[in-house]
């Protein structure tokens, strides 16, 4: 088991890691903040996420209106060969799924599974998967990022 401290300072260490490893990116596409990907849009959100059991790539629909959030993901599976061309994989739709705080909400996913936070030995495939999964939505989100914006008015 590892004590609260210590997982505090290889998560830090992880997603410091992370932002190192993507600076190649910044003369292509200059300074992104890949760990932290704002979207600019209401309520859609770009998750990384790793633990113990794997990591996860994410886009997150959270608007509390229903028939909003279904507008948002309607316009997503209408760009859905488009993202996945991006994105490199075939990804998980979920209409409908609780968060921890029991709101719905909408998620297109991708999980890595096999890689722990706790194993430095994986950071690097998880670097790989995050790279591509980033990279490839940073290219569809410049592409078709307006297109949200416009439905958010």
């Amino acid at each position: 088991m590892y004590t609260r401290e210590e997982k505090k300072n290889n998560t830090a260490q992880f997603w410091n890691s992370f932002g190192l490893y993507m600076k190649k990116y910044n003369q292509r596409y200059g300074r992104v903040r890949w760990v932290n990907y704002r979207s600019n849009v209401k309520d859609i959100y770009f998750r990384l996420s790793i633990t113990d059991k794997g990591a996860k790539f994410a886009i997150e629909l959270q608007h509390k209106d229903d028939g909003i959030r279904e507008l948002f993901y309607e316009q997503f599976k209408a760009l859905k060969t488009i993202l996945h061309q991006a994105v490199g994989d075939d990804l998980e739709w979920k209409e409908r799924l609780f968060n921890q705080h029991e709101q719905a909400i909408s998620s297109i996913y991708l999980e890595l599974k096999g890689v722990s936070i706790y194993n430095r030995d994986d950071w690097q495939k998880t670097f790989q998967f995050f790279e591509k999964k980033m990279t490839g939505l940073h290219d569809f989100w410049e592409e078709f990022g307006e297109v949200f914006k416009e439905l958010e008015d």
